[in-house]
């Protein structure tokens, strides 16, 4: 069999790359944005380019028999044309109880499927262990120290093709703290105010993190979604006052808008909150606004007001118009 060795988050795609037909994967720790990015880059190298319908079947490790896991693992369905991936969540109890039939499993396992178990532990210690190793492919995600952060996020900044200088790092990881999601969220929107511009500096953090923080985006979107223009116009000024420019306020509506309209049809799909929090990113003390947010807009509110900010966008670019009576005529607009 071939050697495999426990890797880090970080090496995580080089080792799937030199071989990614593991017939299991494990995924373990305590950052849970590490092990969120690891079980997506895991499905995107194991599900191919051209496979319309893949088989991925997600089951609890608490609530599920471990008969029906085999099964799956073990089942080939009639149309099935690449191998399936059995995602094994909150794994850890399953591990626990199934040691021997898991050690069997991967003596000889399944030629159709993938297995990935995610765990917030991992006994390396145990003969299963070592097994796993050795047939696949072990990510260990544990949380990164706070003198990290800034590295991390330098390295992170090239995910949205920017280079993030070293005391902009520590800037952002200095007023947003520890919370990976928080600060990939912040690097997103740095990189969207920044289209035009290769590196993020101290000032693009001071502009843009400091308008997050005292939470402008949500407050304008709010007011928007209780159509209350004044409060809305009021807010406006305020970010106008604190040098936002047209572009960057109409770009940062559409991407909050944007959020709440895949939140609409996630939850539309039958996903709860917490599940919706943790793909779109939202930080904790926004969520419950967030979703008053999600319910008070329609689909249909959402689709106009979308029309309105690309409409809007185009102008503010393209047109002589006075930037700031654009804004507050789009603002009355949205609040219609």
């Amino acid at each position: 069999m071939h050697k495999r060795s426990s890797n880090g988050y970080q090496e995580l795609k080089t080792s799937i790359a030199k071989k990614k037909d593991c017939p299991v994967f494990v995924v373990f720790g305590n950052e849970e944005f590490f092990i969120k990015e690891a079980v997506t880059t895991i499905k995107a190298a194991l599900i191919a380019d051209n496979d319309t319908d893949p088989v991925v079947i997600e089951v609890g490790g608490n609530d599920t028999p471990a008969p029906v896991i085999f099964n799956e693992l073990r089942g080939r369905s009639f149309f099935q044309k690449n191998k399936k991936l059995v995602i094994v969540i909150n794994a850890d109890n399953f591990v626990e109880k199934n040691k021997d039939s898991l050690e069997s499993y991967l003596q000889k396992p399944s030629t159709h499927a993938h297995l990935i178990l995610i765990c917030a532990g991992w006994d390396k210690r145990i003969r299963l262990s070592k097994l796993a190793e050795k047939t696949g492919i072990v990510a260990d995600c544990q949380r990164i120290k706070e003198y990290q952060l800034p590295t991390w996020l330098m390295s992170r900044a090239k995910h949205y093709k920017k280079t993030m200088n070293p005391k902009a790092a520590q800037r952002l990881a200095g007023d947003v703290g520890n919370n990976l999601a928080i600060l990939d969220m912040h690097l997103e929107k740095l990189s969207i105010y920044k289209d035009n511009k290769a590196t993020i500096d101290e000032s693009d953090v001071d502009a843009l993190v400091t308008a997050d923080r005292n939470r402008t985006i949500f407050e304008l979107t709010d007011a928007v979604a209780r159509k209350n223009f004044p409060q809305a116009l009021k807010i406006l000024n305020q970010m106008l006052t604190h040098g936002e420019n047209s572009v960057k306020i109409i770009t940062l509506l559409a991407w909050q808008i944007r959020r709440i309209w895949r939140a609409r049809q996630l939850l539309a799909q039958g996903k709860d909150e917490n599940s919706i929090s943790s793909e779109l990113q939202i930080a904790p003390f926004f969520k419950k606004k967030f979703f008053d947010q999600v319910r008070d807009f329609t689909e249909n509110d959402l689709m106009k007001k979308h029309a309105s900010l690309l409409e809007s966008d185009i102008q503010s670019k393209t047109s002589a118009f006075n930037k700031q009576l654009l804004l507050e005529l789009l603002v009355h607009k949205l609040c219609a």
